[in-house]
């Protein structure tokens, strides 16, 4: 038997503050109990009897290491973890004379709890329902306001508080520092800063209501509960500041009252910064620039103002509150006296006085009225005067930085030999210190101050001055062109670009007039600016250039985003200009009423910007988000051909049926053919009479060049225009040889990894317009990180470049938009679908309804839909690669578009062999994604790591697994890799996105193999929705109920 604490007991005992500190206890003084954790410690608990409580702390707690026979640490209930505890020193010396270690060979209550978590269950628990309660809100009459706190068991608030503020005279700890956010401790620190008086007994502090406002401002952020006392009503913050408008009426002779506007009854207010407004149980907070005083009064209605304080109030005043988007209505009987209140601009005018010189400071407002800069000295910001050559006085307004901007006047000035600045803003300057005046004047910022020399000092001093440009544009003869001259100006003065264009060359500092005026351009960039365009344009005579009309909308930029960039043209120019800026013409787009119907307000404006370009002759891309109908904007400009001409579309071969679905569906009044099949097919469909659109692949386009190159196209379209990025490419080669009045491309990303991707695309459009590639690398690609590079190309492809996306058309897109994608078998698989078709039709179509087997049929048309998916699931010694499936490779270009849109992907099949395979293609291109079938075990982890890990972009799952009882609201696209015969089971995996939660609008995708069973069900489901949901949920039983024709028609 070993005393209980023996080693600490000794390790202490020996000090002198020991022997003085300890309480010595008889045996039977303090209780205990303990208990063995998951770690094999002992906790143990010392508290007193009620005789003894008096005399030791409310309990003690220990951590005990019995193998090593150590406390590993100790907890007072009166003391923390204060090493000078005397309370733990009594109870080691109570230990070592009363207690052996032969209890702990008892059998000991066993515990368990984790350290994984931040803070103890048992303190997770107690907070877990934690809240406050505020009393004394809406009654004016009490001048405090008392906060109540609920569920904080066991947790000191009171002394915690302190301990915040920097004050923890017996060094408790505090666990639930690690539990509590900064919100809640600057609200609870709050509390005590503010020298609430706190009662124990009821758990509430008590503080002044001057003081409520600044707590208010750390109760918004809380995540913890708070309950208005008197109401039971949980207090709710207002996401955005309250919306006021302040009134200042007439209350009496020569008295006005400034009041607040409400609408509804206002509970309470808490004046501050900010203040806040209380109605019911929600709470505003109001950014006033008044006082805590006057936003009591304005609020009391008590707020009263005279005659000169509407001046202060109209100017300065509602300055300040327009700022906080308050709004100040003054009454329509008050007269206010006449108030320039726009920012003056600071002129300094140099003249001559005899030998002398003189500098005389002047306000300049709206150009019509001049007061002196000396009625600064009166250091206020409003002053009633009379202005230069005015009779009436009237109210100036002064803003406070003038000031500065005087002061750094004066420093930089030498010093005058008369200073009359502050009584008539006029220094004085005798001939010996003319030099170091013209060295300041030269160096004053011309921003700042508008200097102004007599014409006879025009000489002696140098001038800054900004040039402003002038062009003046006319179209020529040849529609295709316009003719310009160029001129630069600067109040009375006027340049050539050819005179300038000498200037810059002669590298002089200063330009020099023939009258011996001295300037120096203070803006010599905007001479380079309009070199670079002049260098473009061929010159005719007397300095007029020419330059092709597809170049305007570039000099429209330029003056849009410079004030000194200045445009005068005749009525076509003006009108082109108007045209590409709203982008439309003045006369509305006539569309068949079939279209009008279907179209979205932003497609019916995409079609007017087409035609817009169309009718001056320019080309653009249509950059549209992938989604938003780019194919049926492209197809209303074909319908509007003439029915002799003749188009043509370049697209990847897996979206020529999606365009030919599009035409059937819109547009049947558009003869089109597909260009595909062997080489003399080809040619035979190319030279088919009557057709008013060809569809290509890109892949195609090099093969035929030879006929197309024959050809003239009215419109030439582009589809994934991407596809011609690579500029050494030979079908980009051969696509821009193609002949054609129009050009337009389509393209959700005309930009993938550089701008020389754009540069292609530009100049398959209007050749030239950016230059030749070289001069475009060394301006543009060498530089992307150059923000100036960037701007001037955004300038130059902006008119020609038009792209909504969806969050910007929200509004006109319906909740769930669907689409099906069209998918042409590629040869292998037509093959293989065509064996099994004949296969069915010889051995499973008999002449009567008795002769037929409905379990073989039903196998067969499982069959045939494999194939439509991939050959391998219907013939496995074909290999898995995307290439053998159009499908297959028309999923991928989907998903990669949408990833590269930045969506999360839904893909559901039936065939939990497709999804293998497309998984293992994903694999290889290293497409990250979450998987999901009936063998799945962990199915909410799938979930979990597709809706929270944003690196996880698509979900792969069974259709009959996961189309219904998931919430995928992360994903806002839904493809469906085949069809299912019930429309009501695809709603259901489509709605495993559009559910409540969802945000984003979502995007549906049915891949539909064309010619195949895939589309006679697309077709009969209009009619024969019964029908074919029998047959998936009745099995081969239901097939009973179709008729011979019905299952022939699945077969034709």
């Amino acid at each position: 038997m070993a005393r209980l604490f023996a080693k600490d007991y000794h390790e202490r005992s020996n000090s002198w503050f020991f022997n003085h500190a300890v309480i010595v206890f008889e045996e039977g003084d303090l209780w205990h109990w303990h208990t063995e954790d998951e770690s094999g410690n002992i906790l143990m608990r010392f508290y007193p009897t009620e005789e003894k409580r008096s005399h030791f702390s409310e309990w003690v707690e220990l951590l005990y290491d019995a193998k090593a026979g150590k406390i590993k640490e100790f907890q007072c209930a009166e003391c923390g973890q204060d090493e000078g505890c005397r309370h733990f020193l009594s109870l080691l010396l109570y230990a070592y004379n009363h207690i052996s270690d032969d209890i702990f060979k008892e059998e000991i209550i066993q515990t368990g709890d984790g350290d994984s978590l931040r803070g103890s269950n048992r303190l997770l628990d107690s907070i877990s329902g934690a809240y406050f309660e505020i009393e004394g809100i809406y009654n004016p009459k009490q001048s405090k306001v008392r906060v109540y706190h609920r569920g904080f068991d066991g947790i000191d608030l009171s002394a915690y508080a302190k301990y915040l503020c920097g004050t923890n005279p017996k060094k408790l700890s505090f666990p639930e520092d690690e539990l509590f956010d900064e919100n809640l401790k600057s609200f609870i620190a709050h509390l005590e800063e503010v020298r609430s008086a706190y009662s124990r007994k009821n758990n509430f502090w008590s503080l002044n209501k001057p003081d409520f406002a600044g707590l208010l401002v750390r109760m918004k952020p809380l995540s913890t509960r708070l309950i208005i006392r008197e109401t039971n009503e949980e207090l709710v913050f207002a996401k955005n500041p309250f919306e006021l408008s302040l009134r200042i009426e007439p209350a009496g002779k020569s008295a006005f009252r400034l009041s607040a506007v409400l609408v509804d009854e206002l509970s309470a207010i808490y004046s501050g910064y900010p203040a806040w407004l209380f109605f019911r149980n929600k709470a505003y907070e109001l950014y006033l620039p008044f006082t805590n005083e006057v936003i009591d009064k304005i609020f009391d209605g008590n707020m009263l103002l005279n005659d000169k304080d509407l001046v202060f109030y109209r100017t300065i005043v509602r300055d300040q509150l327009a700022q906080k988007n308050i709004y100040l209505d003054f009454d329509k009987d008050i007269v206010l006296p006449q108030i320039i209140s726009t920012p003056p601009k600071s002129r300094l005018y140099i003249k001559a006085l005899g030998e002398d010189i003189l500098l005389e400071g002047a306000l300049i407002y709206d150009e019509m009225y001049e007061i002196p800069l000396s009625h600064l000295r009166f250091g206020k910001p409003l002053i009633y005067a009379k202005p230069h050559k005015h009779d009436e006085a009237m109210w100036f307004y002064l803003p406070y930085a003038l000031e500065d901007k005087v002061k750094r006047l004066l420093r930089a000035l030498p010093p005058p030999e008369t200073d009359r600045f502050e009584q008539k803003a006029q220094l004085l300057y005798t001939p010996n210190r003319f030099e170091y005046l013209k060295e300041a004047i030269f160096q004053i910022d011309d921003q700042e101050w508008d200097i102004r020399v007599a014409d006879e000092l025009s000489s002696k001093f140098i001038t800054k001055i900004r040039l402003e440009v002038e062009f003046e544009i006319s179209r020529t003869e040849d529609i295709d062109w316009f003719s310009y001259n160029v001129s630069y100006r600067h109040k009375d003065l006027r340049f050539s670009h050819e005179e300038l264009k000498a200037f810059f060359r002669s590298d002089e500092e200063f330009l020099h007039t023939v009258d011996g005026r001295i300037f120096y351009i203070t803006n010599p960039q905007i001479f380079s600016e309009i070199e670079k365009l002049v260098s473009k344009s061929e010159e005719d005579i007397d300095n007029v250039y020419r330059a092709r009309i597809r170049s305007l909308p570039y000099y429209q930029r330029l003056q849009e985003e410079n004030p000194a960039f200045r445009i005068y043209g005749d009525d076509f120019v003006q009108a082109m200009f108007r045209d590409l800026k709203r982008r439309r013409l003045d006369e509305e787009v006539q569309l068949p009423l079939n279209l009008q119907r279907v179209l979205r307000g932003y497609q019916k404006s995409g079609i007017a910007w087409i035609k817009m370009l169309q009718h001056y002759g320019l080309n653009g891309i249509l950059a549209d988000e992938m989604g938003l109908g780019k194919t049926i904007q492209a197809l209303a400009m074909i319908a509007a051909t003439p029915v002799e001409s003749t188009s043509i579309v370049i697209c990847p071969k897996t979206l020529l049926y999606n365009w030919a679905a599009e035409i059937e569906k819109f547009h049947t009044n558009i003869s089109f053919a597909i260009v595909e099949g062997t080489k003399e097919h080809r040619q035979e469909i190319l030279q088919s009479p009557n057709i008013r659109l060809f569809l290509i692949g890109y892949s195609m386009v090099l093969s035929e060049l030879e006929v197309l190159k024959e050809m003239d196209f009215e419109w030439i379209i582009l589809d994934e225009a991407q596809n011609i990025k690579n500029v050494s490419a030979q079908r980009t080669s051969a696509i821009k040889k193609l002949s054609g009045k129009h050009r337009l491309a389509l393209s959700g990303t005309p930009i993938e990894n550089n701008v020389t991707e754009l540069w292609s695309i530009m100049d398959f459009l209007m050749p030239g317009y950016l230059g030749t590639l070289p001069r475009f690398k060394r301006r543009f690609a060498q530089s992307e990180d150059n923000s100036e590079a960037r701007d001037g190309l955004h300038r130059q492809v902006l008119p020609f470049l038009l792209r909504r996306v969806k969050k910007d058309v929200l509004l006109e897109l319906p909740d769930k938009q669907e689409q099906i994608a069209w998918a042409a078998m590629n040869p292998l698989q037509e093959k293989l679908y065509l064996q099994i078709l004949d296969d069915v039709k010889r051995k499973l179509m008999p002449g009567s309804q008795e002769e037929m087997s409905y379990v073989h049929i039903l196998a067969a048309l499982t069959k045939l839909r494999q194939v439509c998916n991939h050959p391998h699931l219907a013939n496995p010694d074909i290999l898995p690669k995307p290439e053998l499936s159009a499908k297959l490779e028309l999923l991928l270009e989907l998903v990669q578009d949408a990833i590269g849109g930045g969506h999360k992907i839904l893909v559901f099949s039936q065939f939990v062999q497709m999804l293998k395979i497309i998984r293992k293609v994903f694999d290889e291109m290293g497409i990250k994604y979450s998987y999901l079938d009936g063998q799945t075990k962990d199915r909410a982890g799938a979930v979990q790591s597709f809706e929270e890990d944003e690196s996880i972009r698509v979900f792969l799952i069974s259709l009959r697994t996961g189309g219904t009882g998931l919430n995928l609201t992360a994903a806002d696209t839904v493809i469906l890799y085949d069809p299912w015969w019930n429309p009501m089971v695809e709603n259901q995996a489509i709605d495993r996105a559009h559910r409540i939660g969802q945000t984003k609008k979502v995007q549906v995708y049915k891949l539909i193999t064309k010619n195949s069973v895939e589309e006679k069900i697309i077709s009969l489901q209009k009619n024969k929705l019964d029908m074919f949901s029998h047959v998936i949920e009745g099995g081969a039983a239901s097939l009973k109920a179709m008729s011979i024709d019905d299952l022939r028609s699945l077969f034709d």
